[in-house]
């Protein structure tokens, strides 16, 4: 049988192991974010103009990168007979649908904001409504 003080140092240096683990995780991860978020607070802060510029082309072109591997993609698919064709109304409905998406998006977030919550409500659930409405006709749009 092992000693009873030898178990009880045993499960407190486990204890120790586990509870420095853990801090150094918690440390890692916030020297990390420190890490990443400060350089990016520091050039939006002293350079808005060049900031917001970068920010928008990156995004831009990672929506241009998802539309070029999004027409690859289809481009390498096979072809069936019985698929869906994609037609200009479905395609014209999906923009339909992220846009409204957005803007549905950024009217909550602007009612919320400036305190508005009894408005913002109801808006919430117009909105969610076009967006199944909107969606409804999407896929309806793509049968024959």
């Amino acid at each position: 049988m092992k000693n009873p003080l030898g178990r009880i140092a045993a499960g407190w240096r486990e204890l120790a192991r586990k509870t420095g683990f853990f801090l150094l995780l918690v440390g890692g991860c916030a020297a990390l974010g420190f890490a990443i978020a400060w350089p990016l607070w520091y050039f939006a802060t002293t350079s808005r103009r060049i900031f917001t510029i970068l920010v928008l082309s990156l995004a831009f072109a990672g929506l241009a990168g998802l539309a070029v591997r999004s027409i690859a993609r289809r481009r390498g698919a096979p072809r069936t007979e019985g698929g869906q064709r994609r037609g200009p109304q479905r395609i014209l409905l999906s923009i339909l649908k992220a846009l409204l998406l957005i803007a549905g998006l950024y009217a909550i977030a602007v009612l919320l904001y400036r305190g508005l919550w009894l408005p913002a409500i109801p808006v919430l659930l117009a909105w969610l409504v076009l967006l199944g409405w909107i969606g409804f006709g999407r896929g309806a749009s793509g049968a024959r």
